[in-house]
């Protein structure tokens, strides 16, 4: 094919100028706006909480070493310590609060109980969310779905009653593990950990139950330390809140898994060694994460344990030294153990003075288990009662059974029968 020919006789004698087909600036049709090539996605907002968190309270718990006026004042410290933890909800400005299980002792608590405790919930500033555990679950007979519940539960007080997600406000959700037996076959927290993905929100675990890293053993509902350490590395979520442990106890490194504890002391302080606590919690997240985990000491009462070696009059001078200087008898429940050899007369004295202090504290208990105190019978015992005739021949006499090792039980009573000699006559000097 020829090509075609053209005239360009127009353009004989001038001079050449080239137009562009289209007026658009080079490469327009192919470049990148400078700002969507800078772009890049916009971090998430940066949000905060702060809340309190708490666990075991309890409620209708009774101790079997406390006698009637003790244990109804301890019940009343139980009782104020609930009001006392929304005092520090409106203190610290927290948006709510969590009780990660064991609200109530026992699903029979009485309808005294559940109003009195719904009664000062409703007097609450805040939310409150209620996770059943292993001595209230959420069963047949629950605690929860009965009639009295029910009918006084104020809006502010919300049951997790469902596993799973739950929002607080835009930006913060609970991952809840209920209880709804009281024997799990699986571990709770670890099952809701499994089913999260990531999420810009502040996410709280609300659990109940031991860990494996304090307490291991073979029960199936045990919560995997291990299984917590991931989800908090992966930043799945930004606190672990937990229940069961009485003790106030950070678990592992990371400083976002604690429990807080019970917010009154429910046993003596070789097996509690930090109770009476509320958590006041801080997160952020968006930009830098942080955490800030405060301490609240709300209880009031103490279980105290001492053990002491008891070689005569100077060890007892000592205990009552050691007695005196505890603070808040009234509130104070002692656990005595004792070892050592004292004579007839020391028991006495200690006798008298467990006698004075037993008074004095809300409570004075043998710890039987680790108390191994000999008395002995010794000659001086009868020569400081100063007797005459008959008395002083059956003071003789018991002596010599007391000291006897041929029948333990023969003489235990004629220590018993001296000690009660040593009593009388010294009442009537």
């Amino acid at each position: 094919m020829s090509r075609p020919s053209y005239d360009d006789s127009a353009l004989d004698g001038a001079s050449c100028v080239t137009e562009p087909l289209f007026d658009l600036e080079p490469l327009a049709l192919f470049s990148v706006p400078a700002d969507a090539a800078e772009s890049t996605p916009e971090p998430a907002a940066a949000r905060s909480v702060t809340f309190l968190h708490t666990a075991d309270w309890q409620l209708g718990m009774t101790r079997h070493f406390l006698s009637g006026d003790a244990q109804s004042t301890y019940s009343a410290a139980r009782d104020d310590a609930v009001v006392r933890i929304g005092d520090l909800a409106r203190a610290t400005g927290a948006e709510f609060v969590v009780v990660c299980g064991d609200v109530f002792d026992d699903p029979r608590v009485s309808t005294r109980i559940i109003r009195r405790t719904l009664a000062a919930l409703g007097e609450y500033p805040v939310p409150v969310y209620l996770l059943p555990g292993n001595h209230d679950p959420l069963d047949a007979t629950s605690v929860y779905r009965s009639r009295e519940f029910v009918a006084a539960c104020p809006d502010n007080v919300i049951v997790l009653d469902e596993p799973g997600v739950v929002a607080v406000r835009d930006g913060v959700a609970l991952v809840a593990a209920p209880w709804t037996t009281k024997r799990p076959l699986t571990d709770l927290v670890s099952d809701q950990l499994s089913q999260l993905t990531e999420s810009d929100d502040i996410r709280i675990v609300v659990g109940h139950g031991g860990v494996d890293s304090l307490s291991p053993n073979d029960d199936p509902s045990i919560v995997g330390s291990a299984a917590l350490d991931v989800a908090v590395a992966a930043e799945l979520v930004d606190y672990v809140a937990l229940g069961d442990r009485h003790s106030l106890t950070s678990v592992g490194d990371s400083g976002r898994v604690w429990y807080s504890g019970a917010p009154e002391v429910t046993a003596f302080d070789h097996v509690e060694s930090a109770p009476g606590h509320v958590l006041e919690v801080t997160l952020s997240r968006g930009g830098e994460s942080s955490i800030e985990v405060t301490p609240h000491r709300v209880g009031q009462w103490s279980f105290r344990t001492i053990r002491e070696h008891m070689n005569g009059a100077d060890d007892i001078a000592r205990l009552r030294g050691l007695f005196s200087e505890i603070p808040d008898k009234s509130r104070t429940v002692v656990q005595l153990a004792l070892t050592g050899t004292i004579s007839v007369t020391d028991e006495v004295a200690l006798a008298d003075l467990l006698d004075e202090f037993g008074d004095r504290f809300a409570a004075l208990k043998i710890w039987e288990r680790h108390h191994d105190l000999t008395v002995v019978s010794d000659p001086s015992d009868v020569a400081q009662l100063d007797l005459q005739g008959y008395a002083a021949l059956a003071a003789a006499e018991l002596a010599e059974r007391a000291a006897s090792d041929s029948d333990a039980a023969d003489a235990a009573d004629a220590r018993a029968a001296l000690a009660l000699l040593y009593r009388l006559a010294g009442a009537g000097r």
